[in-house]
């Protein structure tokens, strides 16, 4: 069977929304049968999903870019993502460790991006002199912020800048011990926080991805761990690469299934809501987006992927989830290109 992600070259009946998903995975397979879902035949983020126009494949020759987030200032948008040299000198396990953060820019959501600056460098930043990795923008009142794991503290750095364009200034110091963080900012400055947490001892002498939540009164910290530490994802499922937004009174957190618990599959794209921020549902044991599936672009050729990771949202001026970003490996070990993906103007619901 094959996981189909548009209506030409598939096999199978495929909906109105030119996606469908079939069940050759055990999709499930490790949740107890009792499971709590909000969806638990049918996946309405999947189902808005859209195929992708070729403008909105953003590679650069030469080199590896991983880790997509993107703002809309005034009439443009700006891409941040890392970047590191495709080299022998870089190689898949090195390579991200020395990244830096570059900026691209379009007047469409979905491109084309041309490349316009490098944004944070380890050459000069205070503190990250190994590698800054894994950037989101998000604009705090009236200033632009960029949160990254800093290398080698392996924590959270912020850098701060006045426009879009920089200069940007980091803090002296890390924010946060926190590996790969999601925030949110409330309207009266406090802020949420969810990131990767690697618990030890491991539960089953594997590396073990558990969701941590955090709260600050103010975006510069300091930052609480809630609920005990614990991981807040249910049946304790794993995860990796979170990211977040505030939509149905809730928050939304898109990220990829650590280990296939929820899905059977490779670290698939999930999607878990919660209401105070400390107990978590699943919304579908059907993934938003799987490796396993081909990528098809809008006039039905198919790009070359073995691996998609780091999802993040866009999100519109209206609340709507209006693009999908991911990063795409070719091959297994490789780190190679951004896809940004339409997506039907999708607001959560918890009512099937």
């Amino acid at each position: 069977m094959v996981i189909s992600g548009h209506l030409q070259g598939s096999t199978e009946s495929v909906p109105e929304s030119g996606v469908a998903f079939s069940d050759p995975y055990q999709i499930g397979y490790r949740l107890p049968e009792d499971a709590v879902v909000t969806y638990p035949s049918s996946n309405p983020l999947r189902q808005a999903l859209r195929p992708i126009p070729k403008t909105a494949v953003f590679k650069m020759e030469g080199w590896s870019l991983w880790d997509p987030s993107l703002i809309k200032v005034g009439e443009t948008y700006h891409l941040f993502c890392s970047r590191w040299p495709k080299s022998e000198d870089y190689s898949f396990d090195s390579g991200w460790k020395r990244s830096h953060v570059i900026r691209a820019t379009s007047k469409n959501l979905f491109g084309p991006y041309e490349f316009a600056e490098v944004v944070l460098h380890p050459s000069t930043h205070p503190w990250a002199t190994q590698g800054i990795h894994n950037p989101k923008i998000v604009k705090v009142e009236d200033r632009f912020l960029i949160y990254h794991l800093a290398i080698p503290q392996w924590s959270t750095g912020f850098a701060y800048s006045d426009s879009i364009e920089g200069p940007w200034e980091p803090i002296d110091h890390p924010i946060v011990d926190a590996n790969n963080p999601a925030l949110l900012m409330h309207d009266d400055g406090s802020v949420y926080m969810v990131s990767k947490h690697k618990p030890k001892p491991t539960q089953d002498g594997k590396w073990d991805a558990c969701l941590r939540a955090h709260s600050a009164d103010q975006i510069n910290g300091p930052y609480n761990i809630l609920g005990n530490g614990r991981n807040r994802l249910p049946y304790n499922c794993e995860l990796e690469d979170p990211t977040i937004w505030w939509a149905n009174d809730q928050y939304n957190v898109i990220c990829t299934d650590w280990e296939g618990k929820v899905t059977g599959v490779q670290k698939p794209v999930i999607y878990y809501t919660s209401k105070d921020g400390i107990e978590y549902e699943l919304y579908s044991k059907i993934p938003v987006w799987t490796q396993e599936e081909p990528i098809y672009l809008e006039d039905g050729s198919q790009l070359q992927v073995s691996r998609i990771e780091r999802p993040q949202v866009f999100i519109n001026e209206h609340g709507q989830l209006t693009a999908l970003l991911v990063a795409v490996g070719i091959e297994t070990r490789s780190h190679d290109y951004i896809v940004i993906r339409p997506v039907d103007k999708f607001v959560p619901t918890n009512s099937p």
